[in-house]
């Protein structure tokens, strides 16, 4: 071989190795730059994960505190507010404590005794004509579904139950939950149950752990608290609309109320001016992520609230 060709060789070789080591080079410089933004990452995250237990923890400390200045629960307490933006180290915190027992308890469906049955159903299916869920027959079949999917038996609630056989015939088959609903989400495994009627639902309703929660009228979203007259009432809906100023301090006296809540409306038990059961909405936004924490709480007369529940969202 001349002495040209091996240079030429020789110049290729070295060409080679200089874009192999650059290739190397760029592949280090990647590989670092993703670890250094995967532990910035984990970092905004876990601090996110503190701040967000902390505003737990404070949420806690003002229910109990308005358990003791309060003698009822309303939207004009300190723990209603909403807070939209609370600047914290290297982000912001947004969040709401929202009363669950202002909403309808799908587990009061659930109820073994009939007469209550029938009480709570006839509040539901009117629930469900108010928000545009669904008619009178239609809400009727799905109340007798969910009131199947809670009872632990394997009894259709009459022609329009549905138990195990309903769901095991499907594409995808399931059984029935036969126990309370834990989670609002929930609806959406039960028949009758479209994505649409889900969200018309998906904020006036609660799935508390108990059965027979009344509903507290100082809180109620409007079409709760229509729902539980039989037809129009003046001066509840005077009541709605002032209770930011002067909410209820009993049931009773919005039955006393000429226009008010009447005897063939659903039983004053049903209702309620304080509250047991919250749940906490907080975002947390550090860096360029999110961390939402929904927090539930009990908090039962003369106790500590306590948190009973959580689910989460990470962006």
């Amino acid at each position: 071989m001349s002495r040209g060709g091996e240079r030429g060789i020789a110049l290729i070789t070295a060409v080679l190795v200089v874009a192999l080591a650059a290739m190397a080079s760029t592949a280090i410089l990647v590989s670092a730059n993703i670890a250094i933004r995967r532990t910035a990452n984990l970092q905004e995250s876990e601090l996110a994960w503190w701040y967000a237990a902390g505003v737990e923890s404070w949420i806690k400390s003002v229910l109990e505190r308005d358990l003791e200045d309060n003698a009822i629960d309303a939207l004009t307490d300190m723990w209603a507010q909403q807070v939209d933006y609370l600047p914290v180290d290297e982000g912001f915190a947004r969040g709401q404590v929202i009363d669950l027992q202002g909403r309808f308890n799908l587990n009061n469906l659930g109820t073994p005794d009939t007469a209550e049955y029938e009480q709570q159903l006839r509040v539901f299916v009117r629930l469900l004509g108010l928000v545009g869920a669904a008619d009178e027959f239609q809400a009727r079949a799905i109340a007798a579904a969910i009131r199947d999917w809670i009872d632990a038996d394997r009894e259709p609630t009459g022609a329009d139950g549905a138990e195990d056989n309903d769901y095991l015939r499907l594409d995808v088959p399931y059984r029935a939950g036969n126990r309370m609903i834990t989670s609002v989400s929930e609806l959406l495994a039960i028949r009758g149950i479209t994505p649409e009627i889900y969200q018309k639902l998906a904020g006036v309703v609660s799935a508390l752990p108990q059965t027979g929660v009344p509903i507290n009228v100082n809180t109620a979203p409007l079409p709760v608290l229509f729902a539980l007259a039989a037809g129009p009432r003046p001066a509840i809906e005077t009541f709605a609309a002032e209770r930011l100023k002067k909410p209820a301090e009993d049931v009773q006296a919005l039955f006393n109320l000429e226009g008010g809540y009447t005897a063939e409306d659903a039983p004053s038990a049903m209702m309620s001016v304080n509250s047991r059961f919250f749940m906490l909405r907080s975002e947390i936004f550090i860096g360029s992520g999110r961390v939402a924490l929904y927090s539930f709480y009990f908090r039962p007369p003369g106790t500590a609230p306590a948190v009973y529940g959580r689910s989460i969202d990470v962006e």
